[in-house]
């Protein structure tokens, strides 16, 4: 194996909530002891319900949000450490694009000028000629007509708002790029160009993603392997085209809705009170909705454990991991009638 071109260690985030006359402070934990790497050229994606934390842990991969612990290496350098100063020639390396495409935009600025505000974030200096050549590639790069480059952001759909962020993050050619949900706020159709768009992007650019989502169906097809996040931890990373053997992700993944008639089941709902990112209790976080919960589960927190070929799961009892027969054969995309599984 190589160097990760991301290695992430121990990172946690918590967030500090102020006490009243009568109320202690307290800590709201976001992100929890979570670790994984990212070789080059893979597509990493983290599953989980509203609130887990995936779009916390995108941010402060990031530095968007500063950790409040652990180790964030990005070819090999440790951003969690650096200062802004010297943190700022790294982000050139490393983008995002954001969930929400009519507000990741500015809207007083044209297509143009936003496509080239990384470069004077960064201090770059381009003649006429160049920012020209600049724009014109990077809205070939996403299929947009350069005529849209003098427009202004409202006078765009959501689906080529969204390109100009994919073309803004690609401007000054980064290795990573951070999706949080890049697909949520479109349409069922205009989802299946933006993903369309991503692999051809990843192919031509050697891009690397963290994809965060929570339509399961999506990440099971584009992802090379999959982080499931419950309360802030991982409790299982599994590779393409396997099984889940945590209970939590086979919930996860029977809740999803499948399109063919003939093959449609009964869905057996998770029962249980979600547990407060305040209070956590001991042991095992979803010990309170898992149906196979034991004692050992109230009691001991599980660890990330192997339970295959780069198969982990955080479970005292997991389910033996089979081939995943409905995992989408390369190259063709899933149902676009499949929802948001969570």
């Amino acid at each position: 194996m190589t160097t990760p071109i991301l290695s992430v260690t121990d990172l946690c985030k918590t967030f500090r909530s102020g006490g009243g006359l009568w109320r202690k402070p307290r800590q709201f934990h976001a992100v929890s002891s979570v670790s994984f790497d990212i070789q080059a050229g893979e597509t990493v994606g983290v599953v989980g319900e509203s609130g887990c934390g995936k779009s916390t842990l995108a941010r402060v991969v990031l530095r968007l949000m500063e950790p409040s612990s652990g180790s964030i290496r990005f070819e090999g350098e440790d951003i969690a450490a650096l200062p802004e100063k010297a943190l700022r020639p790294l982000r050139r390396r490393f983008q995002m694009v954001f969930q929400d495409p009519y507000s990741s935009i500015n809207p007083r600025l044209t297509i143009r000028e936003a496509l080239l505000e990384p470069f004077r974030v960064q201090g770059v200096s381009l003649t006429t000629a160049q920012e020209q050549d600049t724009v014109d590639r990077l809205m070939a790069m996403v299929s947009l007509n350069p005529v849209l480059a003098e427009s202004h952001p409202h006078h765009l759909s959501g689906g080529q708002k969204q390109r100009v962020g994919i073309a803004r993050a690609l401007a000054l050619q980064p290795s990573l790029l951070v999706l949080d949900e890049p697909t949520a706020s479109l349409d069922v159709s205009v989802q299946a160009q933006v993903i369309q768009l991503l692999q051809s992007l990843r192919g031509q650019q050697t891009l690397t993603y963290l994809f965060i989502s929570h339509d399961l169906a999506l990440v099971r097809y584009f992802c090379d392997r999959i982080m499931v996040m419950y309360l802030g931890r991982v409790v299982e990373v599994m590779p393409k085209g396997a099984t889940p053997a945590h209970p939590y992700t086979r919930a996860l993944l029977e809740s999803s809705f499948e399109p063919d008639p003939t093959q449609r089941r009964s869905i057996v709902r998770i029962t249980g009170e979600i547990p407060s990112g305040y209070d956590l209790p001991p042991g095992c976080a979803f010990q309170a909705r898992c149906p196979k919960a034991q004692d050992l589960c109230r009691q001991t927190r599980p660890e990330l454990g192997s339970v295959g070929t780069r198969h982990q799961a955080a479970c005292h009892f997991p389910d033996s991991p089979l081939p995943d027969t409905q995992t989408p054969r390369s190259g063709t995309a899933p149902s676009q009638e499949t929802p948001h599984a969570v």
